[in-house]
């Protein structure tokens, strides 16, 4: 992502979510960022595609956040589900992502209403895969049960908070309330049997749910064209590079190393203004290599 595209999302998101989407015009946009219209249109087709554009970075950010969490941990520590859930809610802060989502859910545009609500049934669905590795199999016919109950009660929580002054800042109280609860709830799913919409939920996931997959030839050139663009590396950010390159060349990476560095790569770019970057080449790695690993199972 060059500077100019980057100083257009940064203006968008600054309108977005001070005007809301729909009130927020073309010139508008071309006005906060100090563009033409054709330098614009150059990047983005429409401020729609420009706002799906940030939307993306948001859930690729949280992806790599909550395998930061659960790097060197334990899958069945409740607190680094807690962890996972906390960092999602702060890079909807840290982004400035929930005023744009509001206004997305008042524009009555339909397509990223839409949008919106697959990004959250995707995050229930992630969810629910991870109270099965805390709660056990046990939980299979009511994990999507329990995941909706949980984000239902988090989300009446913050919202209730917000109306009577409750700190907005104590998230972390407020995660860990509600999964506590969900000590006494899911043993009362499991010994009544019965589930409500989680039938539903998993036929709506298997019929609706995009599988993304990465090439690695493709992963491999987008690596070294993101070194080729920087002008200027840290010794550590050209040594994580040169040993993606290098590992992303062979017929059969390590790919259980090339997580690892990963993150480190992800890491050191972190506070830059490439992160964005940086960030899609780290998901797209984890993604290679859980295909991978599929695969081979």
């Amino acid at each position: 992502m060059n500077n100019r595209k980057r100083q257009i999302i940064k203006a968008c998101v600054k309108l977005f979510s001070e005007k809301g989407f729909t009130e927020t015009s073309i010139q508008d946009i071309l006005d906060e960022a100090q563009i033409s219209k054709g330098t614009f249109y150059n990047y983005f087709p429409s401020k729609k595609e420009c706002l799906i554009a940030i939307l993306d970075i948001g859930r690729k950010e949280t992806n790599v956040r909550k395998i930061k969490a659960l790097t060197g941990k334990e899958k069945n520590d409740k607190n680094v589900l807690a962890a996972q859930l906390i960092s999602s809610l702060q890079v909807n802060k840290e982004q400035n992502l929930l005023p744009i989502f509001e206004s997305i859910l008042h524009s009555g545009d339909k397509e990223l209403k839409q949008l919106v609500d697959q990004m959250l049934l995707q995050e229930i669905n992630w969810t629910a895969r991870r109270l099965l590795d805390i709660y056990g199999l046990k939980l299979v016919p009511y994990h999507y049960d329990a995941a909706i109950l949980l984000f239902g009660m988090m989300h009446q929580m913050f919202h209730i908070g917000k109306i009577i002054g409750y700190p907005r800042g104590n998230v972390t109280d407020s995660v860990n309330f509600v999964l506590t609860q969900l000590d006494a709830i899911i043993p009362e799913l499991i010994k009544k049997q019965k589930t409500m919409l989680g039938t539903y939920f998993e036929d709506y996931i298997k019929e609706h749910t995009f599988v993304e997959t990465v090439d690695q030839q493709e992963l491999l050139k987008q690596v070294t064209g993101f070194k080729a663009y920087l002008e200027k590396l840290s010794f550590q950010q050209n040594e994580y590079l040169d040993y993606l390159i290098e590992e992303l060349g062979k017929e059969k990476p390590r790919f259980h190393i090339l997580s690892v560095v990963a993150f480190q790569f992800y890491n050191s770019f972190r506070d830059t203004v490439h992160a964005p970057e940086a960030i899609e080449i780290t998901n797209h790695i984890w993604q290679l290599s859980r295909d991978k690993n599929q695969k081979n199972a």
